[in-house]
């Protein structure tokens, strides 16, 4: 297992979900996912594998600790040794999350991601303390830190309250951050804030800054000013420089009218982008790079990839955003 004190700390930023490719015959495409993870990380993101739009419900435990095994080697041989790594290891009751959570620290993982099980929701809704003592739970068996993922759509419609969520970052010391993907976030944003100032322990008494990242690069804009921390979103895979100066713009202590002008015209283009990608799914963002970058289409199945017709008119959707994503690249 990798030492403790070489791993990597996860700083404020954009974090990249990558998708996992296949090739014909529904292996990983190990070719392509390089070529992808290296367009992305060497403009600065941080790699979040085997989330939920890599489709980690459809990967196998070996293919889970492959996938980091190989992140780490290829951003290593390119350069990139100080970029941490951030692994989806949510599974289906708490003895399997600790199980994937230890397999992906050997792997090489800096931190994990841990969405709620989905298939007893019904359950885990009728009582939170459940929840609660999942996440106190995962955390102290993991060997590296967690963040906690809500994201009701793709964990049967559990949604975690701001309360619940306090909590578990009272209770669970090596809990790192939380990824809101939720209706209503800004306002969780805001409240959870306040938990973090009112208790300076919460902080102080951790190896690393607590996060507080954003599921839709559609909200950064007022996320940054209520206080967060980053965003993990679909929308950089598509227009990685346009999201990397999103976030530069956004961190400028003394932005001139010009650059807040520029901030303004790019967050509105990525979050109209947004709206129509996250609906779509891995399935719309597959065809989307296939378009773009000639990569695999398929998901796996028994997901099948859009047809042209869906397909072309996810494109269009694109446009204005690709447009833009063009204009930094001639820049």
């Amino acid at each position: 297992m990798a030492n403790s004190n070489s791993r990597r700390t996860l700083i404020p930023g954009v974090y990249a979900p990558l998708p996992t490719f296949f090739d014909d015959n529904q292996e990983v495409d190990y070719e392509t996912y390089k070529a992808h993870l290296l367009n992305l990380t060497s403009k600065g993101m941080v790699p979040v594998c085997a989330g939920s739009l890599g489709e980690a419900i459809h990967l196998s435990y070996e293919e889970r600790t492959s996938l980091i095994r190989f992140i780490r080697a290829t951003m290593d041989e390119a350069g990139l040794n100080d970029t941490p790594i951030v692994a989806g290891v949510g599974g289906l009751s708490t003895r399997e999350t600790i199980q994937l959570a230890q397999a992906a620290a050997e792997a090489g993982a800096d931190a994990g991601m841990v969405i709620l099980p989905a298939y007893y929701a019904a359950s885990l809704n009728t009582d939170p303390e459940q929840v609660i003592q999942y996440y106190i739970d995962i955390c102290a068996g993991s060997p590296i830190p967690l963040l906690l993922y809500n994201f009701p759509a793709n964990a049967g419609g559990q949604d975690m309250s701001s309360d619940v969520i306090g909590t578990i970052i009272k209770k669970a010391p090596n809990l790192c951050g939380v990824k809101l993907t939720c209706g209503g976030s800004i306002g969780k944003l805001v409240r959870l804030n306040a938990v973090l100032s009112e208790d300076p322990m919460i902080n102080s008494s951790r190896k690393f800054p607590f996060l507080l990242l954003d599921g839709l690069i559609a909200d950064l804009t007022p996320w940054v000013q209520c206080g967060g921390h980053g965003t993990v979103s679909g929308i950089p895979n598509f227009a990685p420089r346009a999201s990397m100066r999103l976030w530069h713009l956004l961190n400028l202590e003394s932005p001139t009218p010009e650059e807040l002008q520029e901030a303004t015209r790019i967050q509105a283009i990525l979050s109209r982008a947004d709206a129509s990608a996250v609906p779509g799914g891995i399935r719309a963002m597959k065809y989307a790079l296939n378009k773009i970058h000639g990569y695999g289409i398929a998901p796996r199945k028994p997901l099948l990839p859009l047809n042209e017709t869906e397909g072309e008119k996810f494109m269009e959707v694109l446009k204005e955003m690709l447009q833009v994503e063009n204009e930094f690249m001639e820049g």
